[in-house]
């Protein structure tokens, strides 16, 4: 025992030192150290290999049978080897004297692989606007989800989290293509459509930009595709493992500035004086001259209570009696406190992978824990991922890739949304405690305090609510070479997912409007796809001058979703463990749908390079979807681009010594949009179960009963409509000057035509959806620019790369309709529409009045026009001015405009990585310059919108304000309990979203070569601290600029998830 505890005293007093530098061998004396160098790929010995002592002038090269010899004036110190063509590698010494090394080849920017699409190139031979994130880039961005790495790594991404556990994000390539759906195709390991793995699965994603690359995917390219390829084995390759854990937490660090219990009742008295009220009194604060806080509030307000007051009017129907005697929180209670936590956090990750002459594998299995910042919510995930692939035959190739994952959402009503637990934190006035004296949750039931939730009650309420999914996408293929330069290569993916959501809503007696007894829901969602391509590719060369590749292939795809859910309320338990279906004794419901769709599609596409100069490449695509009418089911997407390495021209050579590349690319194409649901062509008939939808006639037009039950229209359809259309012109240029900055710059223009979108019917049609028609065409122009800087200091001891993407695009709705002045309107909140569109702006823009200032005296008032009303009531001291847009003497309706818009003047992301000797530095900073933002969440803050708490600012900013000294500096109008006038739409909620945020900093540092030893050799062993949303520098006044919302809800802010910070501590060990 005590030989045991020395060792490992000794060991863990070497790793100590080490950590600080320290050499663990304190003797400095010269002593020989030798090897063998080896290729990585070929296992063959190396001659002619520099072996150098790192910092030094010492060195030597590899023999004939690539060995070396050399003598070191430490064993502490590092041995760098390096050979023309292979990557330079570091190798510390550690006390060794016999050190075999094995170095891999360099990988120029030209020759890395990119996925493309049925194939892959390497990347000097791409002629489309294609960005790469490579399994480096994955990792040093530290990143929770791909949609994460993307927004750090990518130009002309556009990414909003939706910061809920477990939740991704939405992505948007290259702006808004069209008032449609706006997603990309995510297409992993070749299957379109399957689920994205977690990035400690991925070895590479493709982004493939414009239409010239995304044509080979045709009809469900428009917005872009995104190409996730997952990790693999590579031949002759031992068996390497890699383990990596993180653990840590996420806390919430921005919120709302509410008002307390005092000036809580200081803001109803203020109001009450702005509207001329004498004597005013209120059930909780009493009257006279100021506010008088109560010790309890309901419904007596003094110190003594006799529950017998409260038998009657509070025993529940449920049969509880519950008192709810409530003691004022006199101070106020801060509800953020109460309902949020730091919310732990770990992952845990472990992949194996290797291969043989004739096989490869790799193996990934994971298992993330994320707590909730909203208590009593969580969610867990399990993922495992099977890739293999084997050579039973000199001429075929057979492989699969299998991924599972298993989630578990729990809690989940309670996070998301305006009626959801952290969005109810401003609809409780602060008088309001967490309980009531007897321990049960306090509430909406005291007087003039409104209808809202008590936050904690309603994620406790909440708790049974679950989301269980299971995914499984699972994809075999077999590539058979049919002679030397034609492969033949067929793919079948199917992917299933399960959902199965369960919600319980539990009556909370607290709430004013609570319900009356328990209700119960069940819902499942299964979808399954199915997808079948088959590729022809033939590849040669001709006179060593003449590059030629083929590629033809067909693709089907199926897929098939289900959904069922059945309701009911009143069960005899409150227990989830006996509430069933069919114990519900009241309003029993189920329902479901089911639906199909299906597409083929057969294209091709031609390489062709000449001299290694000159490139050109063609595609052709054309899809059928059973989505379109017979007469328009088929659509035709075509591509072409060019490509001109001018560095490889004779009269370029004067620049071979700083320009290692100069590519010119230009591209144009089509690609096609079918989002319009599996049935747009056909009218839909429903059935009517009486009740609250009414009665409707049999379909087949026949009377012959009561009426209560039938059939109705529920869809029209439009089998007229037709393909929805993006072409993409793009002019692209590749640089790498100085053999370690590297540059790309695309300028592209994109214009969609024959938009598909559900326009209104009249009311006088009845209740059925509208079909999707052809409605117009929008355009789009932007830039997108990459540049990446590699260095080395310190003889090569420091060594970093910077790398910044900057976008910028331009958005203009062309034409909508062939109806003049018609308009799209959206962005609701609070009952108002917020967003507008129409020919010749952008999509969307904010619309609304323009506010001027606030009126100073009752002079300025009766001078300005007229608001709302012939008699301007509204004009007032205090009020705002709105401004007479169109001259006419009157502010009404007439006077709304375009008060701002969304879209930002360009987005940027900036990552810089550094590495000195053992320890490593990364960073990643965001930033949006020139966007607005519609702070819909200060209209119910700022103003009087239901009774709920407010913001500070209402009580000491707004226009007669004690608290301020001239009226002059107010921030807002003058309060009173009417404010529909200054509650409307305008310039007022529009504010500068621009900020820039440093999105992770990571500090590392690596132990693996302190573990080498006999039994065998640790590749790494880093450890790292890691924090997420470190710092954001901003001029918005809501809690985070970087609002969620897409389409006519893009740059809403509602009041919903601010982006948390996170603290991680992780550990990465590859053997």
């Amino acid at each position: 025992m005590e030989k045991n505890i020395r060792w490992i005293t000794v060991g863990l007093g070497i790793m100590f030192l080490s950590l600080f530098g320290l050499p663990a061998n304190l003797y400095a004396q010269q002593q020989n150290v030798n090897g063998t160098v080896t290729d990585a790929s070929t296992s063959e010995t190396m001659p002619g290999v520099n072996v150098l002592v790192k910092g030094t002038t010492m060195g030597t090269s590899t023999d004939a049978e690539g060995r070396y010899e050399l003598v070191v004036s430490s064993l502490s110190d590092t041995l760098v080897f390096s050979f023309v063509g292979y990557q330079i590698k570091e190798v510390p010494i550690d006390g060794r004297t016999e050190i075999d090394v094995s170095i891999e080849q360099a990988v120029t920017e030209l020759e890395k692989v990119v996925a493309v699409g049925y194939a892959s190139r390497q990347a000097g031979e791409v002629t489309g606007s294609v960005s790469m994130v490579s399994a480096e880039q994955i990792e040093e961005a530290s990143a929770v989800n791909i949609s994460e790495v993307l927004r750090i790594t990518t130009s002309g991404i556009t990414a909003t989290e939706s910061h809920t556990p477990g939740e991704g994000a939405t992505i948007q390539i290259r702006g808004l293509t069209t008032i449609n759906d706006n997603n990309p195709l995510w297409v992993v390991d070749g299957v379109p459509g399957a689920p994205q793995p977690p990035p400690e699965q991925v070895e590479s994603i493709s982004v493939l930009k414009d239409a010239s690359s995304q044509a080979i995917y045709g009809a469900r390219a428009a917005n872009g595709v995104i190409l996730v390829t997952t990790k693999s084995g590579r031949k002759n390759q031992k068996m390497q493992v890699n383990v990596s854990t993180k653990y840590g937490f996420t806390r919430n660090v921005e919120e709302y500035n509410l008002l307390n219990t005092r000036e809580y009742g200081e803001m109803l008295w203020l109001e009450a004086n702005n509207d001329g009220i004498e004597n005013f009194s209120h059930a909780l604060y009493g009257s006279g001259d100021e506010p008088d806080i109560p010790e309890y509030i309901l419904p007596a307000r003094g110190g003594s209570v006799d529950h017998s007051l409260y038998d009657n009017q509070m025993s529940h129907v449920d049969g509880d009696d519950t008192f709810l005697i409530t003691k004022a929180n006199q101070e106020g209670t801060n509800w953020y406190d109460v309902l949020l936590r730091d919310a732990s956090f770990q992952n845990y990750n472990i992949d194996m992978s290797g291969g043989s002459e004739n096989a490869v594998y790799a193996v990934q299995a994971g298992y993330t824990e994320e707590q909730g910042m909203v208590k009593h919510t969580g969610f867990e995930r399990y993922t495992i991922r099977s890739n293999t692939t084997f050579d039973p035959l000199k001429w075929l190739e057979i492989g699969e890739r299998v991924g599972i994952e298993y989630s578990v959402d729990e809690g989940r009503q309670a996070t998301g949304g305006r009626h959801g637990a952290f969005s109810s934190i401003s609809t409780l006035a602060p008088i309001i405690p967490v309980y009531t004296i007897m321990g049960d949750f306090a509430g909406t039931r005291v007087p003039s305090t409104g209808n809202g939730y008590n936050p904690l009650s309603l994620a406790y309420h909440n708790r049974y609510d679950e989301r269980n999914s299971l995914s499984i996408s699972n994809n075999i293929h077999a590539k058979a070479t049919i002679f030397k330069n034609l492969e033949f290569q067929s793919r079948f993916g199917y992917e299933f997912t399960k959902q199965e959501n369960e919600d319980y809503s539990y009556s909370m007696v607290e709430r004013s409007e609570r319900d009356r007894y328990t209700q119960f829901s069940l819902t499942n969602n299964n979808r399954q796809n199915m997808t079948w391509s088959n590729t022809l590719e033939y590849s040669d060369t001709f006179a060593g001058l003449h590059d030629v590749n083929v590629v033809v292939g067909t693709e089907a795809v199926d897929n098939l979703w289900e959904w069922n859910s059945g309701q009911g309320e009143k069960f005899f338990s409150k227990d989830p463990n006996y509430i069933q279906l069919d114990a519900a004794e009241q309003n029993k419901n189920v329902s479901g749908s089911l639906s199909e769709w299906s597409l083929f599609s057969m294209f091709g596409r031609v390489n062709y390079q000449y001299d290694d100069k000159y490139l050109v490449e063609g595609v052709i695509r054309r899809d059928g979807s059973s989505r379109f009418g017979e007469e328009n089911r088929h659509g035709n997407f075509p591509a072409v681009s060019v490509g001109w390495r001018m560095t490889n021209e004779s009269f370029m050579a004067f620049t071979d010594n700083w320009l290692n590349l100069l590519k010119l690319r230009v591209g144009y194409g089509k690609t096609g949009n079918d989002r319009i649901g599996n049935y747009n062509s056909f009218t839909s008939f429903a059935s009517s179960l009486g009740g609250g939808l009414g009665s409707y006639y049999p379909i087949t037009g026949i009377q012959d009963g009561p009426g209560d039950r039938g059939f109705y229209r529920s869809s029209y359809g439009n089998p007229e409509v037709r393909w929805e259309t993006t072409t993409t012109y793009n002019f692209g240029l590749d640089a790498t000057i100085f053999e370690n900055i590297d540059l790309t710059v695309d300028l592209w223009k994109r214009k969609t035509n024959d938009m598909l979108y559900p326009r209104l019917f009249p009311d006088v049609l009845g209740r059925a959806t509208p079909p999707s028609v052809n409605v117009g065409t929008m355009e789009n122009n932007g830039i997108d620019v990459e540049l990446g800087y590699n260095g080395s200091t310190l003889n090569q001891e420091l060594v970093y790369n910077v790398s910044l993407n900057v976008s910028h695009y331009k958005n203009e709705l062309v034409r909508l309709t062939n109806v003049e002045e018609e308009f799209l309107a959206g962005g609701e909140a609070a009952q108002t529409q917020n967003t507008r569109t129409e020919t010749g702006r952008q999509f969307p823009e904010f619309y609304g009045y323009i506010v001027e200032g606030i009126f100073q005296s009752q002079e300025e008032a009766d001078d300005h026009p007229a608001a709302f009303g012939s008699g301007g009531t509204y004009n007032e001291a205090g009020h705002f001015k709105y401004k007479d847009v169109n001259g006419d003497g009157v502010i009404n309706s007439d006077d709304r405009t375009y008060i701002g818009d969304p879209h930002p003047d360009f987005t940027a992301g900036l990552s810089f990585n550094l590495s000195y000797k053992r320890f490593s530095l990364s960073t990643h900073l965001y930033g949006i310059y020139g966007n607005e933002i519609g702070n819909m969440a200060r209209r119910r803050l700022d103003f009087q919108w239901y009774t709920m708490n407010r913001s500070k600012r209402r009580l000491y900013e707004s226009w007669g304000s004690p608290y301020l000294e001239n009226n002059e500096n107010a921030k807002m109008p003058k309060i009173g309990q009417g404010e529909t006038g200054s509650m409307r739409e305008s310039s007022y909620f529009i504010e500068d979203g621009s900020f820039l945020r440093m999105r992770n900093l990571q500090l590392g540092y690596d132990l693996g070569s302190l573990f080498d030893g006999d039994a065998f050799t640790l590749r790494r062993f880093q450890i790292y601290g890691r924090v997420s949303n470190v710092f954001t520098i901003t001029n918005y006044s809501g809690v985070d600029p970087d609002v969620q919302g897409t389409g006519m809800d893009k740059g809403i802010d509602r009041g919903e998830w601010p982006t948390p910070r996170q603290f991680i501590l992780g550990m990465n060990i590859g053997f």
